[in-house]
């Protein structure tokens, strides 16, 4: 592929700690990751599967595991030499020059240069495709993190019944729809920060039209709603390994799929890789004991996540 957006995404990071050598190596198998990725994400546009559906499709292994990788990362905790960094693209102004989400900027522009206006399966060679096909994917993926920090902020939206999945065809649809968009192509305008807010829009409105159709169930429906909502917002708030370890304990209250611990440690490696069976099993039943206590007394996070930052400062920004 040819490097220009892999290494733009590269250098928007803060250089590694350790050595040139394992920096390089670092960036190097990086630059590896996002190659196969975009190969999965092009293979799916071109059997004409949006990305909204390819990222929980089992045929794309690679991109459903890019996909939960970067949800799970909004909530680990940031290690202290790279919170500056960090803080300082959450507090970042949406209508300055600066950076309006993990992204900087000068990717945004790059990104939607190569995604607009192009089907990634008819982009021309082979390295345009690819080039087409990973833009898209993360500005995708960029939206959709925006999303997430929106909907996670409070307990509206699951408790109207929505979930991530929604938020996937909500992000896919504007993103979509923005790369459709000639004006967005003029040179003074910033496309993230329209699309950003696009996606806020579509996400006011489906909330209020989940709001309309619960008028017609029962309270009881109603109440387990808000149950769910609540339990999932407490375990966002603890440490990332108890959070995924914990909602897949509780499956059966949430209402979704339990998997096998050896199973869930696949599908989640930034969370749970490392840890035995035994470690896991431990967290589960003190994490179980732990939430019927106070909330002080819960396996919360010691450090903010991306996730505190970019809640507090979307707070802020709102005062």
């Amino acid at each position: 592929m040819d490097p220009s957006i892999t290494s733009i995404v590269v250098r928007a990071l803060p250089s590694p700690s350790g050595s040139d050598v394992d920096a390089d190596a670092d960036l190097g198998e990086l630059r590896s990751e996002l190659e196969q990725v975009a190969i999965e994400a092009l293979d799916a546009r071109m059997r004409g599967i949006d990305l909204a559906s390819a990222v929980s499709d089992p045929r794309f292994a690679l991109l459903c595991g890019f996909h939960r990788d970067l949800r799970d990362a909004l909530l680990m905790e940031i290690p202290g030499e790279l919170q500056p960094w960090v803080r300082s693209v959450a507090e970042s102004d949406p209508g300055s020059a600066a950076s309006t989400s993990p992204l900087d900027s000068s990717l945004h522009a790059n990104l939607f240069a190569h995604a607009q206006g192009a089907d990634p399966s008819q982009a021309g060679d082979g390295p345009a495709q690819l080039q087409a096909a990973l833009a898209e994917l993360l500005l995708f993926e960029s939206v959709r993190l925006h999303l997430l920090v929106a909907a996670w902020s409070s307990t509206e939206f699951e408790a109207l019944g929505g979930d991530e999945q929604d938020l996937d065809a909500i992000a896919w649809t504007e993103v979509e729809a923005m790369l459709q968009e000639p004006a967005l192509s003029e040179g003074d305008v910033r496309p993230m920060p329209v699309m950003l807010a696009a996606g806020n829009i579509a996400l006011a409105r489906d909330a209020a039209d989940r709001a309309e159709a619960l008028r017609l169930v029962g309270e009881d429906q109603r109440e387990t709603l808000r149950m769910r909502a609540r339990l999932r917002s407490a375990l966002r708030e603890l440490r990332l390994p108890e959070s995924v370890l914990l909602e897949n304990a509780l499956s059966g209250l949430l209402g979704e799929e339990r998997f096998e611990l050896p199973e869930l440690q696949a599908r989640h490696p930034v969370a749970l890789d490392g840890l035995s069976r035994q470690a896991m099993d431990q967290r589960v039943s003190r994490g179980r004991r732990a939430l019927g206590l106070p909330p002080e007394e819960w396996p919360s996070r010691r450090k903010p996540a991306l996730f505190d930052l970019l809640r507090g400062a979307s707070e802020s920004e709102s005062e």
